[in-house]
C-alpha cells in the first residue's frame, strides 16, 4: 500500500468527521508517522531499557542495536565491515517479526 492509497482508505472511513479532507487527513497520517520516528530517533537502547511503540489489535515497532558485522563485496570477495547500527523491527500477533 502506498500512502496516497492510505491516505485515500483513511479518508473513505463512514466514522470520520464530514468536513475532513483528504489534505487533512494526509497531514494527520505526516503527523503520525513524523512522531513515531522522532521517538525511535530521540530514544536510547540500552540492556535494560528498548524503545518499543505498542498499538494494540496491530503490533509493536521496537528499535534494536545491531553490533558490528563483517560480510563480503560479492563482486571482489574481499571482506567489509559494516559498523553498529540501530534498526527498527515490527511484529504482530500474527507473525513474529517482519
Amino acid at each position: 500500500m502506498t500512502k496516497a492509497e492510505l491516505i485515500e482508505r483513511v479518508h473513505g472511513k463512514k466514522h470520520l468527521p464530514r468536513g475532513l479532507t483528504k489534505k487533512a487527513v494526509a497531514q494527520i497520517v505526516d503527523a503520525v508517522f513524523l512522531e513515531m520516528g522522532d521517538y525511535f530517533i530521540r530514544t536510547k537502547v540500552t540492556r535494560n531499557a528498548v524503545a518499543k511503540l505498542t498499538y494494540p489489535g496491530f503490533g509493536t515497532f521496537s528499535k534494536r542495536r545491531r553490533g558490528e558485522r563483517t560480510v563480503r563485496n560479492p563482486q571482489t570477495g574481499d571482506p567489509i565491515v559494516i559498523p553498529p547500527q540501530s534498526t527498527i523491527i515490527f511484529w504482530s500477533r500474527r507473525s513474529r517479526r517482519i
